[in-house]
């Protein structure tokens, strides 16, 4: 009867377990995301000497300084750190993939641009609680240069943004397009055309979205000085975007049409502007280094189907 049981060759090399735990890997990457042994300790609800002794006993079996300490001001990841910390995230997924009996499980943190994520958040919260009962999501929300940083770093697994300067490290995956559209009130006389150009705006006034990068983009879509709009508001929130168009304060620009009413601001409509700038995709982005668990597959498929079902022209 032959053995049922392989015997190993008095040649091979057992594979033996590191010098560190699971346990240790969560609480470097909560102080990566936190940037503060206290907060991160918080986050954790253990004592911050256990975070220090976890952090000390990784550095000296890695041989590497995972943080730059700055007096007064927190920690950073080193460039050691910076690659360990999406390793890691990888070696956390894989071991919650080894849990799972059946179904999808983990954890996977996803930020969206912030101007983006009142569409986006909410609706996919809800299609994680009833379509993958087994996944822990987190999410946050930010600007473009957050969002890279926190891909880069390993604080962030997932992340939505426009496709504008995205650099070498980050791949993405192209979801939609996302054409600049001119945001009036319903009834507004420039609503009855299908789209609209610079030249049609001029005598209007722009409610423009003062934000990191934002700004430049928006005015650079109207080309020259000479068919630049009269800017009557600057805000830095959607919410107070939508409620100035709404109560007839001018128009905006934006790269979706938010569903009417969502912020209470009244009835809006949206309408393609023409102009040669580049106009972006609507792109769901990963560090290269990130090695996507079924967790992070199953909600990169949710998020496709969510992006693509919002409105971003009315008629």
């Amino acid at each position: 009867m032959p053995n049922r049981y392989l015997v190993p060759d008095e040649q091979d090399v057992i594979l033996k377990s590191p010098e560190f735990t699971l346990r240790q890997l969560s609480y470097f990457l909560a102080v990566a995301q936190y940037q503060s042994i206290q907060r991160a300790a918080d986050a954790l609800h253990i004592s911050p000497p256990a975070i220090s002794a976890a952090i000390a006993h990784l550095e000296s079996a890695l041989r590497v300084t995972l943080f730059k300490r700055r007096h007064a001001r927190g920690l950073i990841l080193t460039e050691d750190g910076t690659t360990f910390a999406v390793r890691c995230r990888n070696i956390l997924q894989s071991a919650w993939d080894l849990t799972s009996s059946g179904g999808i499980h983990g954890q996977i943190r996803v930020g969206c641009l912030k101007t983006f994520s009142p569409f986006v958040i909410p609706q996919l919260v809800a299609q994680v609680r009833e379509h993958l009962p087994g996944a822990r999501l987190n999410w946050t929300e930010g600007y473009t240069e957050y969002l890279l940083e926190a891909l880069q770093n390993g604080t962030l697994d997932l992340a939505v943004l426009y496709d504008f300067e995205i650099p070498s490290g980050i791949e993405t995956i192209s979801v939609r397009p996302a054409p600049l559209q001119v945001v009036l009130p319903a009834g507004h006389p420039l609503s009855r055309r299908s789209s609209l150009r610079a030249a049609d705006l001029q005598g209007e006034s722009l409610v423009l979205l003062d934000l990191p990068r934002t700004r430049e983009y928006m005015l650079m879509a109207f080309g020259n000085a000479s068919s630049m709009p009269r800017i009557s508001q600057t805000v830095t929130s959607l919410e107070m975007l939508m409620g100035m168009v709404a109560a007839g304060e001018g128009f905006s620009l934006l790269n979706f049409c938010p569903p009417s009413g969502l912020f209470g601001s009244g009835d809006l409509v949206s309408r393609a502007f023409e102009s040669s700038i580049r106009q972006p995709d609507i792109v769901i982005a990963h560090s290269f280094r990130y090695q996507l668990p079924q967790v992070a597959s199953a909600i990169i498929e949710q998020l496709t189907k969510l992006i693509n079902d919002i409105e971003i022209q009315t008629f």
